[in-house]
């Protein structure tokens, strides 16, 4: 009786283990290495010219994007999106 309880606990955790492996590969392929949002905000100015009212990071995996607010000098709020991954 204690060798069938080990033997399903073995095969339990070796079969959870294969999924944690699994999970980690695809995760690490949908995440991306993230710009600072300085980067962000450098690259949103480029577009608009004005004062950068806010950043914020929406998390995507590999489509994650700042979204960025610009007071523009005709004093209209402007909304850019720039990618977040290099």
């Amino acid at each position: 009786m204690k060798n069938l309880c080990f033997l399903l606990l073995s095969i339990v955790l070796f079969l959870s283990s294969g999924i944690d492996a699994a999970e980690r590969g695809k995760s690490s392929k949908d995440d991306c290495k993230l710009i600072s949002s300085s980067d962000a905000i450098k690259k949103a100015k480029r577009q608009a010219d004005g004062k950068v009212v806010s950043v914020k990071l929406k998390r995507a995996g590999a489509k994650s994007v700042y979204r960025v607010r610009v007071l523009t000098d005709g004093k209209k709020m402007k909304n850019i999106t720039v990618k977040a991954c290099r």
